[in-house]
This record gives structure tokens, sequence and C-alpha cells, in this order.
């Protein structure tokens, strides 16, 4: 009953962070767009540079330097004090910055490229930018999940390979029967940051790794192991990863498309005459989040079904719903996770269904 009652209040916190955050980022957005500072910030770095990428590259750095101090309160709070209250994290505060500085150089890059690319698209093709950048936005997704395994992980996390022969055999038929081929299997030392468990399959093609965390290994016997897997491997047979691209890319078109109807008008309304003035990326920046938000119900929705035919996949191949609902309920009680949360909340907010919902999916599998 404790851990319901802990997990409940965990949980409303995070959802009340979430909307306080949503809601930091809408007003500094409107305050850097209608307070002139935007336009005052541009014409600054002109002064240093003219060249219109250095200046846009040097406008898209103190934007996400403006943006990370703004959010470091709340980020911390969530990031490292919450987690700690709850007796989620193994981080100490020194180690939680350093993954935070690590995240910190890796989003700026990413935002750079993708402000770069956005820009130039909008001084060249002023008329189909929204498609060049629906185009750019898909492949730069598709590089992050290819260079995800090698790159980004290692960065926070370390490699090692499986060693217990009895698990490794059993997971190896189950890549058997999916004709999944991996050169081995690895774990994750989530033990050094967290108490949490997960599992996944990353990357693309040849650069395809199945991954556990040492929580997991920890924590789940081996038939509980097996049944995290299998799930893994649903999420593979059903080429969920290239599905959540193309959704995600389909968003993106549907937001750039949007965008580039209002743009022009809301150009005049603000008093910028060139689609590209790199001063109006505030008000770029709310669009997109705007549009994001709408979108969040569909998109979770869209991964709730993805994850239930994952589950569904999972009971078939092992035919072991005991197993299933044992590891589901000791994943959420590892996770404080909340097992029933408000429909609303699941709705808006959860990409995976209540682990209730999977409790019962399993308890009446086959029946």
């Amino acid at each position: 009953m404790r851990n319901i009652q802990l997990a409940k209040r965990y949980h409303q916190i995070k959802n009340r962070l979430f909307f306080v955050n949503l809601l930091l980022n809408i007003l500094a957005l409107l305050f850097m767009g209608l307070s002139g500072i935007s336009v005052y910030f541009k014409a600054l770095l002109l002064r240093i540079s003219p060249q219109f990428l250095v200046a846009n590259a040097l406008y898209a750095i103190g934007f996400v330097v403006f943006f990370t101090i703004l959010g470091f309160p709340l980020n911390f709070y969530e990031g490292f004090v919450l987690e700690h209250r709850f007796n989620l994290s193994n981080q100490s505060l020194l180690n939680w910055l350093k993954d935070g500085a690590k995240g910190f150089v890796l989003s700026l890059v990413i935002i750079l490229v993708g402000v770069e690319g956005l820009y130039l698209f909008l001084r060249k093709f002023p008329a189909t930018w929204w498609l060049w950048a629906t185009g750019f936005w898909l492949f730069l997704t598709v590089v992050i999940a290819r260079i995800t395994p090698t790159f980004i992980i290692p960065l926070f996390f370390k490699y090692r390979k499986l060693e217990k022969v009895n698990l490794k055999t059993k997971i190896f038929e189950l890549l058997d029967k999916c004709q999944l081929k991996v050169k081995d299997i690895f774990y994750l030392d989530f033990s050094s940051k967290t108490k949490k468990a997960n599992a996944f399959i990353c990357g693309l093609g040849g650069n395809r790794r199945l991954v556990l965390s040492d929580t997991l290994l920890e924590k789940f016997n081996d038939p509980e192991i097996v049944e995290v897997v299998a799930h893994e491997l649903g999420h593979y047979k059903h080429h969920d990863i290239a599905k959540l691209i193309l959704a995600n890319s389909a968003i993106s078109f549907l937001s750039f498309f949007l965008i580039s109807r209002i743009l022009q008008s809301a150009l005049l309304y603000f008093g910028f005459s060139h689609i590209d003035d790199i001063a109006f990326l505030p008000f770029l920046g709310l669009g997109f989040l705007l549009l994001g938000l709408v979108a969040l119900p569909l998109t979770n929705a869209f991964s709730r079904h993805l994850e239930k035919g994952a589950d569904r996949f999972c009971l078939t191949l092992t035919q072991d719903p005991e197993n299933f609902m044992a590891m589901m309920k000791k994943l959420g009680e590892l996770n404080l996770a909340d097992f029933s949360p408000h429909p609303l909340i699941e709705i808006f907010l959860y990409d995976h269904p209540a682990i209730a919902k999977r409790i019962k999916f399993a308890e009446g599998f086959g029946k």
C-alpha cells in the first residue's frame, strides 16, 4: 500500500513539473520574441559576424544556453532531488552534473545542425522550405538512431558482455526464433546512476544491439528476463523503430507545413520582413512547441498501440503469461510506476499502456 501511495505521489509531482516546465518555456519564448530581446541579440551578433551561417550559429548557441540556464532549477529538482527523495537514484551530484554537461553538448550540436539546416532552407527555398526541412529532419533522425549504440550510449554508460551462460542460451534461442542476428548480448551499468531497470534493442541495420540493464539482471530471474527480451523482439519483428521514425516524420511534415502557411502573416504581424530572419526563431520555436503539444496525445496513442502489439508478440512467443505478469509487477514496483494513472494523464503523457492494463491483458491472453 505504501509503494502505491509513493508511486502516486512521485508521478503527481512529475506531471506537475511537466506542465510547469511547458508553461515556463512558452512564456520565455513569448518574452524573447515580444520584448525585442531577440532582435537586439541578432543585431549584436551581426556586428561580430555579418555572415549568415555564423550569425545563425551564434544565435542558436545563445538560445540553447539561455534555455538551459532557465530550465536548470526545474531539471535539477526533477532529475536529482526528486529521484533521491524517492530513493530511485544512486548518482552523486558531481556525476549528475557531468551527465548534464554531456547532455548539454549533445543537445547543442543537434540543435545547431537543425537550426542551420532549417534557416538554409528558409533562405534558399522560401516557397518549399517545409519539404526540405522534413527530409532533413528524417535524415537527422536516422543518423541519430544509427549512432546511438556506438556513440551516444557510451557517453553515459559502460557496455559489458553478458556472462550468464544459461540466460544467454535462452535469449539466443529467442533470437533464432525471431531470425535476429546479433554479435553478442550486452548489459549497461544502470546501477551507477539509478535503481530503475530497462532493456531495449537500439540502432539500425548492422549497428543493432540487444541491451539489458545490470539492475534487470540483478533483480529479475531468468524467465522474467526472457519475457522482457521477448517484448523487445516484438518491436524488432514489427519494425516499430521504423514506424516511429516515419510517424514522427509525418508529424514533422504536418508541423512544417502548417507553420509555412501562417509564417508570412506572422512575420508581418510581429514586424519582421524576411522569412529567414533568425530573430524570428522564438516564434518558430513557439509554433513547433504548441503543435507538438497538440500532437502529443496522438503520438503517445500510436506508441501505446505498438507497445500492446509487442506484449501480444511476447505472450505468443513464450506462452508464459504468469512470468510476464510477474515481470510487469516487479518492473512497475522497481521503477515506482503508477499502475493505474488517471485516464486523461495516460492519454496525454503515457507512451506505454498503464501497467495494470498490461497485466490484465496477460491475464486474459489465450482465454
